[in-house]
């Protein structure tokens, strides 16, 4: 949970913070858990809305930092084949970041976590179709704007 928060939000320590806020909504809240989705995803809903809101209050669009960027890459690369995955890991990053709020969300609980469209439905509280949508959508504007890292014309 803690690393779909901090890719939404794009702070490690933030994402702590969230986290934390999580568990304490979820144990003030448990009473209102109806039971109708499966535990985590009322979870995931709480983190989701919170992360939101977080991107809302401060209107930023940060991913992650070029620390933990250089942290996935592989050390045993060629150099030149390390720089260019980080080169397209900056650019990834930065255009998923600049995906509209909910396209973001969806596209991280789809692809990151592996969620199936229907599970992000009840998470985000939206129509199975919309969340669709908001994938295709996501994936669409994320080929547009990578399309020459990834054909080699940057």
């Amino acid at each position: 949970m803690q690393i779909t928060i901090a890719g939404m939000i794009g702070n490690a320590d933030e994402a702590e913070d969230i986290t934390q806020e999580v568990f304490v909504r979820a144990y003030q809240s448990i009473g209102g858990f109806r039971g109708d989705s499966a535990f985590y995803t009322w979870l995931y809903r709480i983190a989701v809305n919170l992360s939101l809101n977080v991107l809302r209050q401060r209107k930023t669009r940060s991913f992650f930092g070029l620390e933990q960027v250089q942290q996935a890459t592989s050390h045993r690369e060629r150099p030149d084949e390390e720089l260019e995955r980080t080169e397209l890991s900056v650019h990834a990053r930065a255009a998923i970041a600049e995906l509209p709020e909910k396209q973001r969300a969806v596209f991280i609980l789809r692809h990151f976590q592996r969620l199936p469209h229907a599970e992000i439905a009840k998470i985000m509280d939206r129509d199975e179709g919309t969340i669709k949508a908001n994938y295709f959508q996501a994936v669409r504007k994320l080929r547009k704007t990578l399309g020459p890292y990834l054909e080699g014309k940057e």
